[in-house]
């Protein structure tokens, strides 16, 4: 090949290095570290606690100082060679060349603290700044004076402007001619304080005055005392930055003892237990700090920790963990109900168009996801959600079940219609429903007759979740329990009744249960609740009980109290009552009416409500499993129903006694 080059080529080739775009930088090190001031002075104050200072002086734009900018520490400070091979490398490893810890000066009380850096990025805080900076760097006798700056080939340049002897050791970055600093003094000292005062060895100066905790706004501050014993007294002081940080460094739970730090401040409590996941917003956002002179009899020799097996602090410690615990409870559950409130912004228009048991269920799934995710972002909470209120729409099985329970025998023949618009994955999902309704009926039905079932009472949750049972027209989940009724029912008794404290949403009477359900009615005009569009009263009676006219009657009568107490609208309100024994008078089986038609009651054998429903559901699943879309589908069908969990095969033809349900 002629354009072919070979070794004994005579062509002259340039050796040419990798050019840098203008924009490399910001891509490298992050917007925040070059353009916002307050993430680029925590790096550089970082950089100070790395290097094992104890004291940071920073010198910040005002108009007393003549607009200066500089940041220096009493830290080891660098040789020629050491500052070169740092501040030239990029995506220097701090970890492999220099170890996890803080490294000291020769003369400091040295212990170990962890330092911030891994990667070097923080080297390039200078330039939010000034276009350039200068490094006075003094280690071993020795001080170099470096320039840094960027130009348009390299991403940082470095070089060296002066040497000179100097008895001491530390750093000073700073600016001569600094750019203009939205950030002022007093707000800088705020943003330091909140990060910089979990350890009183490390002092951070700014202007000439000591950052202490009088510098944090109180919206971002509080205290608590905590009494141990009667006689030791032991303060936590919550600094909450209303933000996360890039990580969890100086977040945590700092024990302060006389002024020191003891250990390191970090989530994990006793026992190694962790407090708070550290990949979680909220760990990147508070930092408790217990000041606990009371323990300095517990704490270790070198002031690495606590002694672990000391009474005193085993006691404090659980004290001050469960009080951090139920914080941290309390936060977070208002950082969730802050996301679920923007999660149901982002997703009205989805929401608008679902049922009240779907937006119920989608709110419960984001609460859910929170909960047991806790390191997922906000962002993608809200996008997850977004996803699974499309999908709820999407599939809607609730509104199939709907329209098929609405048609009569003859209108069956015609579902063809219906399930035309309806996929494979759609009517899993119906098949699916079905099937745990029928799970449903089955365990009532054997509850009705296990003698081991307390009482008929434990019958009235499980008809709540049913109410389909007694209709299509109940279907919807917009009946829900009426607590301000039930009360109502539980005055009309004279003495007390057992239970009903624990079960608020049904009254448990003398003899058996009532359960009201209802859902509102709405003014066409402002959208507001103007009082009860439909009342469905579910009394269930005990074995023994015949459900008779005084069974009947005795139900009007709540009803009756129910319009005196202005509950429920005269020719508005609809009522349905359903009265549920073991058996019912021949002579009283019919339903009675009153108002005019508005209010009905029906008395019925539990056999026969649970053998209308599952006789029902039966027809369903069959008229979905054998529409004519599904059938080139039915294998794929049968073995999604026989996967599913559950006790027997409950898709298979029974027959229905209804001579049993006849009493």
């Amino acid at each position: 090949m002629a354009n072919r080059l070979t070794q004994n080529d005579d062509t002259v080739r340039a050796t040419q290095g990798i050019l840098f775009d203008a924009r490399f930088l910001e891509s490298f090190a992050g917007q925040n570290i070059l353009h916002d001031h307050k993430t680029a002075i925590m790096e550089l104050i970082a950089n100070a606690w790395d290097a094992g200072a104890t004291r940071v002086d920073i010198t910040w734009p005002d108009g007393a100082n003549g607009g200066q900018f500089s940041v220096s520490d009493n830290g080891t400070g660098m040789t020629k060679d050491e500052f070169s091979t740092r501040w030239r490398t990029l995506s220097y490893n701090r970890l492999a060349s220099q170890g996890p810890d803080a490294e000291f000066p020769a003369d400091v009380d040295v212990r170990r603290r962890p330092a911030f850096g891994r990667n070097g990025i923080g080297r390039f805080a200078g330039f939010c700044f000034g276009s350039h900076y200068l490094v006075d760097t003094w280690r071993d006798g020795q001080c170099y004076t470096f320039r840094v700056f960027r130009d348009d080939n390299t991403p940082i340049g470095v070089e060296l402007r002066a040497t000179s002897a100097v008895e001491k050791h530390g750093t000073k970055v700073y600016v001569l001619e600094p750019f203009h600093v939205p950030l002022s003094p007093v707000q800088a000292r705020a943003e330091i304080g909140m990060r910089f005062l979990t350890d009183p060895d490390f002092m951070v100066h700014l202007n000439a005055q000591r950052i202490d905790f009088s510098d944090i706004h109180q919206r971002h501050l509080r205290s608590e005392e905590l009494q141990l014993d009667g006689e030791h007294q032991v303060t936590v002081t919550v600094i909450d930055t209303h933000a996360t940080d890039r990580t969890t460094k100086q977040h945590g739970v700092a024990w302060h003892v006389c002024g020191r730090l003891v250990g390191d401040c970090s989530w994990e409590g006793t026992h190694r237990q962790s407090l708070l996941d550290g990949r979680t917003m909220a760990a990147k956002r508070y930092t408790f700090i217990v000041r606990a002179d009371c323990l300095l009899d517990a704490v270790e020799k070198d002031w690495s920790a606590f002694v672990p097996d000391d009474a005193l602090f085993q006691r404090t410690s659980d004290l001050v963990y469960a009080r951090i615990r139920t914080f941290l409870d309390a936060a977070s559950d208002d950082d969730r109900k802050a996301t679920l409130r923007k999660a149901v912004e982002r997703s009205s228009p989805e929401l608008s168009r679902m049922s009240a048991r779907s937006v119920i269920k989608w709110k419960s799934f984001v609460t859910q996801v929170q909960q047991e995710c806790p390191s997922i972002q906000e962002k993608d909470v809200i996008k997850l959600s977004g996803v699974m209120a499309r999908l709820e729409n999407a599939s809607s099985k609730y509104a199939l079940i709907h329209q098929l329970s609405l048609l009569n025998t003859g209108q069956l023949d015609n579902l063809n219609e219906i399930l035309e618009t309806w996929t494979l994955d759609m009517a899993k999902e119906v098949l699916d429903e079905i099937r745990s309704r029928l799970q449903l009926v089955e365990e009532l039905r054997v509850r009705i007759f296990d003698k081991k079932t307390r009482e008929v009472q434990e019958l009235q949750p499980l008809f709540k979740e049913g109410l389909w049972i007694f209709g299509p027209q109940f279907e919807t989940i917009e009946f829900t329990a009426n607590e301000g009724m039930t009360k109502v029912i539980q005055k009309l008794f004279d003495k007390e009744i057992k239970g009903t404290r624990n079960r608020p949403d049904f009254a448990i009477l003398p003899d058996g249960s009532a359960g009201l359900y209802s859902y509102p009615r709405y003014d066409d005009d402002t959208g507001g609740e103007v009082g009860t569009d439909r009342l469905l009263i579910i009394e269930l009676k005990n074995p023994g009980v015949r459900v008779s006219t005084k069974e009947k009657d005795q139900c009007w009568r709540y009803v009756r109290e129910l319009y005196e107490k202005g509950l429920l609208i005269p020719r508005v309100s609809k009522v349905t009552c359903y009265v549920l024994g073991l058996e019912v008078d021949p002579l009283e089986c019919g339903p009675t009416t009153h108002g005019d038609g508005d209010v009905r009651i029906e008395p019925l054998t539990y056999l026969t409500v649970l053998d209308r429903a599952k006789s029902r559901l039966h027809k369903l699943s069959d008229r979905v499993r054998n529409a004519p879309f599904l059938r080139e589908k039915r294998e794929d069908i049968d073995r999604f129903l026989s996967e599913r969990p559950g006790p027997g095969n409950l898709f298979e033809a029974t027959p229905v006694d209804s001579g049993s349900s006849s009493t």
